[in-house]
């Protein structure tokens, strides 16, 4: 790797290579850096923001709700969202049914070359362990 230094000593990304450590960013082998220069161990003057904008910032699906939030309908909102339909018939993969005031969701799984279906009881769940059972 060929390492130059920036004539303005003073600017983030002191140093600039061919191995990516350009914009003063960078990790080292152990892990982050903390958003300091692995070479001059000073801070990045890229805001936060600016640096969503270049990844292509990711909006949250249901970006109204809090995560600890709990609402009445919400489970059967979420999983219609993701493809259940309500069934009367238990047991259907990919559906959901109600137990009083709780409901059912049935998946289908393979594990060992056989196919099942599991089933999650919710009872006014919060958004996020629904994300959570969901996989997000």
């Amino acid at each position: 790797m060929t390492v130059k230094k920036n004539p303005n000593y003073d600017s983030p990304g002191d140093f600039v290579g061919r191995g990516g450590l350009g914009a003063g960013g960078g990790r080292t082998s152990t892990g982050s850096t903390g958003g300091k220069s692995i070479v001059t161990g000073k801070k990045s003057s890229v805001s936060k923001k600016s640096k969503n904008k270049l990844k292509g910032e990711k909006k949250r699906d249901w970006s109204d709700l809090r995560l600890n939030d709990r609402r009445d309908g919400l489970a059967e909102k979420f999983l219609d969202h993701h493809g259940y339909r309500q069934s009367d018939t238990a047991g259907k993969p990919n559906t959901y049914t109600y137990d009083g005031d709780k409901v059912k969701a049935y998946s289908e799984y393979v594990k060992g070359g056989k196919v099942g279906v599991s089933v999650k009881t919710f009872n006014n769940p919060t958004l996020k362990s629904l994300r959570d059972w969901m996989g997000y």
